[in-house]
């Protein structure tokens, strides 16, 4: 499956990459698989803040801020092989730097250590 970003998503992934020794691509993929694990682990969301959870909106879900836009949705999408573009092609009203701001808080939270149990 091949994962297409813009020029713009990739220089910010480069710009990442530089700043955490990965590759871009492997920080593309942890972002995927952090949402993944967050099902079993979750991720702490109330630290990205590009998101929010509301009680009584989307069933208290984090999602964009402002919107009714579920985080799972665009890691979803992009598992199921969809770029940026294609994300903000079908979600109209999406703010594109809130959507990149969510897959980066999850990439940067693989490099995160787990606080001891």
């Amino acid at each position: 499956m091949d994962v297409h970003v813009t020029p713009e998503v990739e220089k910010q992934l480069t710009d990442l990459a530089a700043r955490t020794g990965r590759e871009p691509e492997a920080l593309l993929k942890d972002a995927v698989a952090a949402y993944a694990s967050s099902r079993r682990a979750a991720l702490d969301w109330s630290q990205c803040t590009a998101v929010e959870s509301v009680p009584g909106k989307m069933s208290g879900a984090w999602v964009l801020k402002n919107t009714r836009m579920p985080v799972a949705t665009i890691f979803e999408s992009l598992e199921a092989g969809a770029s940026l573009d294609n994300i903000m092609e079908w979600y109209d009203g999406l703010d594109r730097d809130q959507v990149k701001a969510v897959i980066e808080f999850a990439a940067r939270s693989l490099d995160t250590p787990s606080p001891a149990r």
